[in-house]
C-alpha cells in the first residue's frame, strides 16, 4: 500500500515557482559570454581596446562610441558574473587608451561629468540596440 502524502509532507506553494525562477536565472547567466573577477586584475589605465580584448580573452559583447564635452568615448559592454547573477560591465576608453572600468553605478560616481554624461549616453545606446 503507498503511502498518503499528508498536507504538510507537500512541496511549500512557493518553492516551485522559486526553483523554476534560480533555474532561469541560472540558464540565462550561463547563456552568454561573461568576465570574471579574477580576469579584472590584468586592466591597466592605458591599455589600448586591443590590448583589453586580449588578456580578457574575450570580445565585448557590445561597442559604442559616444561623444560628450567635445570627447569621443568607446564603450566596451561585458557581463560580469559575481557569482550570484551577471551584470553589466563597462570598459571606458578616450583618445583610444582605456580611462575607467566598472560596473554602470560605478561611473555614476565617477568625479568627471563628462564620463558621467557619456555612459549615461552609451547605456541609451545599448538598451536601443537590445530593444530591436
Amino acid at each position: 500500500m503507498l503511502p498518503i502524502a499528508l498536507k504538510s509532507d507537500r512541496v511549500p506553494s512557493w518553492f516551485r515557482p522559486a526553483l523554476v525562477a534560480v533555474l532561469a536565472t541560472l540558464l540565462v547567466a550561463c547563456a552568454s559570454p561573461q568576465l570574471r573577477y579574477s580576469q579584472l586584475v590584468v586592466l591597466n589605465k592605458g591599455m589600448a581596446p586591443a590590448q583589453t580584448i586580449a588578456v580578457l580573452q574575450q570580445p565585448p559583447i557590445t561597442v559604442q562610441v559616444v561623444e560628450q564635452a567635445g570627447k569621443a568615448y568607446t564603450f566596451h559592454r561585458y557581463q560580469l558574473y559575481n557569482g550570484l547573477y551577471s551584470d553589466v560591465y563597462l570598459l571606458c576608453f578616450e583618445q583610444g587608451k582605456l580611462k575607467y572600468w566598472g560596473y554602470v553605478e560605478e561611473f555614476r560616481r565617477y568625479p568627471d561629468p563628462a564620463i558621467n554624461q557619456a555612459v549615461e549616453l552609451a547605456l541609451d545606446k545599448i538598451i536601443d540596440s537590445e530593444t530591436r
